[in-house]
């Protein structure tokens, strides 16, 4: 009975000596991007001053210049998110008009047709919608 126990307990010690052995050290692997980090905080200066002056189009490029350099960077999407924003709202701002399309709103369901009309309505008539409107430009989006 004890040379059965003294077995199990070498045979233990044994496979756990030989799976020490052979164990692989751990290999770190490199991140696919390499981060920049003083090019994105380049590139935020370079955004904020935009943004300060208004030029939306110009900031939203260097953020996004920012986030490929550190996509880990919270400040840098936050500043492209907004920056994307205001470009949008400069865009509609300057077109002086927004469109829309023509469906109807849910809360404006038609009423329900009459039993027996009299005599039919005459046509509204329809609007011609404006020559150019114009579109805000695409954008990649957030």
């Amino acid at each position: 009975m004890k040379h059965k126990r003294l077995a199990v307990v070498l045979g233990i010690v044994l496979a756990l000596a030989l799976g020490m052995a052979l164990a692989v050290p751990a290999q770190e692997k490199k991140p696919a991007v390499c981060f920049d980090k003083k090019l994105c905080a380049e590139q935020l200066r370079f955004g904020r001053e935009a943004f300060a002056r208004g030029a939306f189009g110009e900031a939203k490029t260097f953020f996004r210049q920012a986030v490929q350099a550190d996509p880990l960077s919270a400040t840098a999407w936050a500043y492209y998110d907004l920056s994307v924003m205001y470009d949008v709202a400069d865009q509609v701002k300057k077109a002086g008009q927004v469109k829309v399309s023509g469906a109807p709103l849910p809360s404006s369901v038609p009423p329900a047709p009459a039993k027996a009309p009299a005599a039919a309505p005459a046509p509204a008539p329809k609007e011609a919608p404006p020559a150019a409107i114009p579109t805000i430009k695409p954008d990649e989006g957030c």
